[in-house]
């Protein structure tokens, strides 16, 4: 099944406080929505009309609605500007289905910028009149690995007037976009660096705002987290098994459960135990068919810690991959997962354990449902399964 990695970076007009872009990414049971609406000129005003615009589609996309309706409805609720004759906001949608059908739809926002096998693709558009706005649809195919890149006119226009005559435009961002694509396919790293250049484009004096929204199309992926051992010692062959056996990404947090699942599958946990303390954790070892083995409580509190500074998504804290610590290698892998698993043992550790208290109380308990909620405000899906 198809999903995406989705990436967005804002700059606000030079002494605005606000930006009058925005975003929102949700999801249906097929399929993710992601929506870029762009106010009419800038500041609190543009920020409010579009906030309202990407509220109004995100809902009714959500809820099912046809595009015809949703523009209908933005129609009437927002008005058009009396003295330049334009809406007060544009929009982008794309939606992203099961089995990789892209719909997207583009109201007077730049075009989007397609790389298929980091070539340009432009898709079929079809333009409908609604509620006298043209509408630019298309309905396409997308592998993994393949991107589209939408953004507001502020990083088309970047450098107008200034180091170019008629600003940067679509065709000069695709090349560059082009080149990037040679180097990374890191979605992250490709809209910084678009970010950087228009920002230096409008010598870091932003005449309007600008943000690039990069969405990587990758296959559905999925991760489980086995932390703690089960209550019945007799169930250890049973739960372990399962674990080996989930189709996804694998984790294991904790020195006992990473024991248990040694001795039942026969399979060795290397360690560099050279490096006793890693960035304040323990380090993290490798196991046959496990893709992180760690410590346990210590690991799953400083996962939580990294899950409570990100307010809207996971890529709003820059983590180098090859100094990561135990967390921040959890935290990287569960970023590019859409479902996540935990598997809690109920055994109690008396370390971590005051006996006069239930197991509901519990510190691991406590801090899988608080990384649990975190996870699900950053728009992930959590399954929680006790044994």
């Amino acid at each position: 099944m198809a999903s995406a990695v989705v990436y967005k970076r804002s700059i606000n007009k030079y002494g605005e406080q606000v930006c009058g872009d925005n975003f929102q990414m949700t999801k249906n049971d097929d399929s993710k929505i992601i929506v870029l609406s762009d106010g009419l000129g800038s500041g609190i005003k543009a920020s409010i009309l579009s906030i309202l615009t990407t509220e109004i589609i995100s809902t009714m996309l959500q809820k099912g609605v046809n595009i015809s309706e949703v523009v209908k409805t933005i129609a009437n609720t927002l008005p058009v500007c009396k003295i330049r004759g334009i809406a007060y906001s544009t929009f982008t949608i794309v939606q992203i289905y099961k089995n990789g059908t892209v719909k997207l739809v583009n109201y007077d926002n730049p075009e989007p910028i397609i790389l298929k096998k980091g070539v340009c693709f432009i898709p079929p558009y079809r333009e409908e009149i609604i509620s006298d706005k043209k509408i630019k649809i298309a309905t396409f195919k997308l592998d993994a690995e393949d991107f589209i890149f939408i953004m507001s006119d502020g990083v088309v226009h970047a450098g107008l007037g200034n180091l170019m005559d008629f600003g940067w435009g679509t065709k000069n961002i695709a090349n560059y976009l082009k080149r990037m694509h040679r180097k990374t396919r890191n979605v992250k790293y490709m809209v910084d660096s678009l970010i950087e250049v228009t920002n230096s484009y409008y010598e870091f004096k932003p005449g309007d705002d600008a943000t690039l929204v990069g969405i990587k199309m990758t296959e559905k992926s999925s991760v489980i987290i086995f932390t703690g051992p089960p209550l019945d010692q007799k169930t250890d062959k049973y739960y372990v098994e399962k674990f080996l056996n989930f189709e996804g990404k694998k984790i294991i947090c904790g020195g006992t459960t990473g024991n248990i699942v040694s001795k039942v599958s026969n399979r060795k946990i290397d360690i560099d135990l050279s490096a006793t303390v890693y960035k304040g954790l323990p380090p993290y070892g490798e196991m046959e068919g496990v893709d992180l083995v760690t410590e346990g409580v210590l690991t799953l509190k400083a996962l939580n810690e990294l899950l409570e500074k990100c307010k809207n998504n996971m890529f709003e804290i820059d983590i180098e991959e090859k100094t990561a610590n135990s967390a921040e290698k959890i935290f990287l892998i569960l970023r590019t997962c859409d479902e996540i698993k935990f598997l809690v043992g109920r055994k109690v550790n008396v370390f971590y354990h005051n006996p006069a208290l239930p197991f509901d109380m519990s510190i691991r308990s406590n801090l899988i449902r608080d990384i649990a909620k975190n996870l699900e405000k950053l728009g992930k899906k959590v399954e929680i399964e006790y044994c």
